[in-house]
């Protein structure tokens, strides 16, 4: 995070001269508005809260989920998804054993529902888990496109297909829950025929309005996609996304979404309609990709193929791949429940904890928080932070941490 610091060398003739030349800086310090056809443009420089001020989470997390050994219903395996209720439960969405899993505030167990199979409230790929109207909670199964809905109780009450998704592969729809029962859902289309040859490509993602009853409501824009590697080598053809290549991050907010790729510092606001409303902008300096980060990259992928062929593929194919020269801007985008935008910024190798740029909802930066390592934020509240920890066992665990705000920074 950026500081700014007083140069009394430049500012120091006298003590009116002093506060003029700090006033001066402060004022070119303060986000820029500016508006371009309608568009609400805001670049930001440098952070509002004082240094050694701001947010942290606590030291240790408030409810711990996740055992090695012991009773199974406390045993997670590829968790998906985690939301906190209005009465403080929390639902896991247990992908290992499609089911959703109810613990109340403590961490206790409660009860579960769902499970695998192909019926009504049963799970063939649970793979996201959303919060809708009375804490009733909407999942999705990937394989058969459909969202089951479960009540505050935990009983399934209805499913729905969501239809007109012919054009995308099953395994890549990613929803997202809007007000007013709708969803967003997210589409990529990775070619556009032909055959595949060696090299990058960039696929497209097409976001998409459903009503609760899975029907197509409108259309919220098409825009550029994930960066792909595909390695046609031989008999063999591998896809990959692109080491340090851009990603899709896309977060609901009010009537509309945020959107963007880490491309560059920037996070654009649409209607639902598609409708460009608002960019959010940070000052923002790409890290260069090194020789370096690219050999521990390939360092850590082969490490987990025991196979020889496989390695010796996997290696072929490192080596024909054209690594990107910067890595992108960000990670992830999620929204708060009072409207702030967190950022997660790109993960560089050999960082300690991630880190998240907060803007507030009018996309001026706050300032930095920052997370626990091996930590995926699925849930930030006014004054908790819920996701899944894995230790280094590979344990999972879901966490909750109390959000603590500084007074002196609002």
């Amino acid at each position: 995070m950026s500081a700014y610091r007083w140069q009394p060398l430049l500012c120091g003739l006298s003590v009116a001269l002093l506060t003029a030349c700090g006033s001066e800086t402060q004022r070119s310090l303060q986000p820029l508005f500016r508006d371009s056809a309608g568009i609400q443009i805001v670049e930001n420089t440098s952070p509002r809260w004082p240094e050694g001020h701001g947010w942290r989470l606590s030291e240790r997390p408030a409810v711990d989920i996740g055992v090695l050994d012991g009773d199974p219903h406390y045993q997670l395996f590829r968790v998906t998804g985690a939301l906190r209720l209005s009465d403080g439960r929390l639902v896991v969405a247990n992908s290992g054993t499609n089911e959703l899993r109810y613990y109340d505030p403590s961490g206790a167990y409660m009860t579960s529902a769902g499970r695998r199979g192909g019926g009504p409230g049963e799970f063939g790929g649970l793979s996201w888990l959303g919060a809708s109207a009375g804490d009733s909670v909407l999942a999705y199964d990937w394989p058969n496109r459909r969202i089951s809905v479960f009540d505050a109780d935990g009983r399934f009450a209805r499913g729905f297909v969501l239809r007109d998704l012919s054009h995308a592969p099953p395994g890549h729809v990613h929803p997202a829950a809007l007000g007013a029962g709708l969803l967003l859902i997210g589409t990529q289309r990775f070619f556009r025929g032909g055959p595949l040859t060696t090299g990058v490509y960039h696929d497209t993602i097409f976001n998409l309005v459903f009503d609760g009853e899975g029907v197509l409501a409108d259309t919220a824009g098409r825009h550029a996609g994930a960066e792909f590697f595909v390695a046609a080598l031989g008999e063999h053809i591998d896809l990959m996304p692109l080491p340090f290549g851009r990603s899709t991050h896309t977060a609901p907010w009010r009537d509309g979404f945020f959107f963007g790729t880490g491309a560059s510092y920037e996070v654009a606001y649409y209607s639902l309609s598609g409708n460009l409303l608002r960019s959010v902008r940070k000052t923002h300096t790409a890290t260069q990709v090194t020789p370096a980060h690219i050999r521990s990259y390939v360092e850590a992928q082969l490490e987990e193929i025991d196979d020889q062929e496989e390695r010796r593929f996997i290696e072929s194919v490192f080596a024909e791949m054209p690594f990107p020269e910067t890595m992108p801007a960000y990670q992830d985008v999620l929204v708060d429940a009072d409207g702030n935008l967190w950022v997660q910024e790109y993960r560089k190798p050999g960082a300690s904890r991630p880190s998240w740029t907060v803007f507030d909802s009018d996309g001026v930066m706050l300032g930095v928080v920052e997370t626990p390592t091996r930590f995926t934020v699925y849930q930030i509240g006014n004054d908790f932070v819920l996701g899944r920890w894995t230790d280094e066992l590979d344990i999972e665990h879901v966490q909750l941490y109390e959000l603590r705000k500084d007074p002196s920074a609002t």
